[in-house]
């Protein structure tokens, strides 16, 4: 385990020396990342890469990419603190280094980390902005915060900076509306035609390697919701049977999860079960030559590997070129091919220049993966008994494959199979739809990422009611939150879903059903429900309320958006309570009007409206042919409204008849020509 520590600032020091002893403990002491690594080296193998911000990983030069040599030892240090007591797979440090680094020589002209102060951090949240994404942005600016508070509390810079926050907001993870959002979630899933074409690519069981290994880890990612680091980490011993508390056999993978949430077994559906199977069949059998070697070298590491196709000779007696070619894979066909394969490699090509074993510990030792034994040290998982355990080339379209020399593909290698690249020669490499023949639409090329597929399954997750924390575990998200980023799931089905927690109640109705119903008359819009809806005495009201406030307060059964539901007699009840009082008013205001009373008539005439508007309700209500579930919405253009009557005083009622009249078509002419 590496050996780690807290750092104690000394009160009695000042910041630079503070800052020195800092560095000097991180180097020397420190053994995150392994005690024997090249402090010096700008690239530390799978942890990081100390290059400017902007600066791809690939092609880096050395003169022009790397931090700020006074810069540079303290990033190191800061990263290798805070990765050895928060270990995270993300790395975000790495941002705020690379940004802090840009503003310091921005505003001092010097990456000298005690030159920092207030501006600076200003400036590293405007760099984040400028070469992050929105959601990488706001880590990298979350980060330069942790930094600018690390360094304040260890007195390693002059200046107190920890009162500095995040101007930086976190990007929109929730569901929103609209063609963008449809557009994004489209972005994050793969489509329609990706999944059929890979479909029927693994169930033509294919024989090129490439396609067996792309066409595998794919069905993979389909069977449960994993990253691809994560698949690629499976030892080959992963499957895992177990009975349920019905007595039923589980199928799962074991899995070793990142991003915190540890070690754990991912149960496959069902239905999934036989592809999960063949899947996994299909890579140990590609993966099983690789295995044995890495096992042979483990228990005879000064002995050749003797494969197939190696001479059986003395490990001792001088080779031909054409046994040595043999011996280290390499093109044979007769001594001239041997000679120029092994002159390809930078070996001697005479006959007699080596035996096994100079070949072994002169040419295939030294180029086995630096850490091995081990693929993954932190998850235990050895080459020996990887699943995807490989031999170098064996995935290569064009190079042979080595019967002595192991490889273990990464990430890259499977998203790359997934579209269409072009090398740095401008050569466009194919992919594995393009191999195959199948095209997008209007003749685009296919294309797809690892994590769609992770996103697919936790919506197809969501979609079925799967409960929050086992989705989280399922998917291997250490905090139920992250779920969140994974649903795609549309506004309506969104709505759909929330319709679900109480049947009886509609947020659309039964001609809401928009896939159902489009496109619809104008009747049918007019008792349509909108998504914003609350529960009334007598039924729903659908007034936005952001658009406009209620104008009909305490006189919902004479608006046009309350709408009240056939069967419900309880509410029923109440609408005929409401009518027998507005009877009774309806008969004073009458007595009023012959006594000549003041005001009288605008009493009775609400009344006279307000009777004749109950009475049809009740009566649909109470109407056997109409079935139960209905939804009953009025027309009441007549009705009184607070609106409605300031316009009057003020234009009469011609200009407000013209006035909506105009709306009325401007309204029309937004939607198409039509008003439904």
């Amino acid at each position: 385990m590496a050996e780690i520590f807290h750092f104690t600032p000394k009160k009695e020091l000042d910041a630079a020396r503070n800052l020195n002893e800092f560095i000097s403990l991180c180097r020397n002491q420190f053994t995150v990342f392994g005690a024997d690594l090249k402090w010096g080296d700008w690239a530390w193998p799978k942890a990081a890469n100390f290059t400017k911000v902007g600066v791809k990983s690939r092609g880096v030069n050395p003169d022009f990419d790397l931090l700020a040599p006074e810069f540079m030892d303290f990033a190191k240090a800061y990263f290798r603190y805070l990765q050895g007591h928060n270990p995270t797979v993300a790395r975000n440090e790495m941002r705020a280094l690379r940004c802090i680094e840009q503003a310091l020589l921005k505003h001092n002209r010097t990456a000298d980390i005690s030159r920092i102060s207030i501006s600076v951090l200003d400036e590293a949240s405007v760099v984040a902005r400028e070469f992050y994404k929105k959601a990488a942005a706001y880590h990298a600016g979350r980060e330069i915060e942790r930094l600018a508070k690390f360094v304040s509390d260890k007195n390693l810079v002059p200046e107190k900076l920890d009162s500095w926050k995040n101007p930086i907001k976190r990007a929109n993870d929730r569901v929103n509306t609209g063609q963008k959002a449809k557009a994004d979630r489209e972005k994050k899933l793969p489509s329609s035609d990706v999944l059929e074409a890979m479909a029927e690519i693994f169930a033509l069981n294919p024989e090129n390697p490439k396609d067996i290994f792309t066409s595998s880890v794919f069905a993979m990612l389909m069977c449960a919701p994993s990253r691809i680091t994560e698949i690629l980490l499976l030892p080959v011993d992963c499957e895992v049977e177990e009975n349920d508390s019905q007595g039923d056999i589980q199928y799962g993978w074991r899995f070793y999860s990142g991003k915190g949430f540890g070690g754990d077994i991912k149960w496959i559906p069902k239905v999934m079960e036989p592809i999960a199977k063949e899947a996994i069949a299909r890579i140990k059998s590609l993966t099983a030559p690789a295995r044995d070697l890495a096992k042979w070298i483990e228990n005879n590491p000064q002995e050749f590997y003797r494969h197939p196709d190696c001479p059986d000779v003395d490990s001792m007696k001088k080779l031909t070129a054409i046994e040595a070619a043999l011996a280290l894979g390499f093109a044979a066909r007769n001594s001239g091919s041997a000679m120029s394969s092994l002159s390809r490699m930078q070996l001697k090509s005479q006959n007699y220049s080596y035996s096994l074993d100079e070949l072994w510990n002169d040419y295939v030792m030294p180029r086995q993966p630096e850490a091995f034994p081990w693929l993954s040290k932190e998850q235990g998982i050895k080459y020996s008994n990887a699943l995807f355990c490989m031999t170098r080339n064996l995935l290569h379209e064009q190079r042979g494959v080595s019967p002595v020399i192991l490889w273990a593909p990464e990430n890259n290698v499977f998203n790359d199979d997934l579209s269409t690249k072009k090398t740095k020669d401008k050569v466009t490499k194919q992919s594995i739809f393009d191999r195959h023949g199948y095209i997008g639409d209007e003749n685009n090329r296919l294309k797809a990422t690892s994590h769609q597929m992770r996103h697919l399954l936790s919506t197809i997750a969501e979609r079925g009611g799967m409960a929050q924390d086992e989705l989280a575990k399922w998917a291997g998200r250490a905090d139920a939150k992250q779920n969140r980023v994974y649903n795609q799931m549309s506004e309506f089905e969104m709505v759909v879903r929330a319709e679900q927690f109480d049947p009886s109640k509609s947020l659309f109705g039964p001609v809401g059903e928009a896939k159902k119903h489009i496109p619809i008359t104008i009747q049918e819009f007019n008792t349509l429900e909108k998504g914003t809806a609350h529960v009334t005495e007598y039924g729903f009201c659908v007034h936005d309320y952001t658009i406009s406030p209620c104008d009909k307060y305490r006189d919902c059964l004479n608006c046009a958006e309350q709408v009240c539901v056939k069967g419900e007699e309880e509410k029923l009840r109440r609408i005929k309570a409401q009518l027998a009082e507005v009877e009774e008013q309806f008969k004073a205001s009458e007595t009023a009007i012959n006594e000549g009373l003041a005001g009288a008539d605008r009493w009775y005439e609400y009344h006279q409206h307000t009777l004749t508007h109950l009475r049809q309700l009740v009566e649909i209500l109470e109407d056997p042919t109409v079935p139960d579930g209905s939804l009953i919405k009025l027309s009441n253009d007549k009705s009184f409204s607070q609106t409605n009557r300031v316009l009057r005083n003020k234009h009469g009622e011609n200009r407000l008849k013209q006035d909506q009249q105009k709306l009325a078509e401007q309204a029309k002419a937004l939607l198409g020509g039509g008003l439904g």
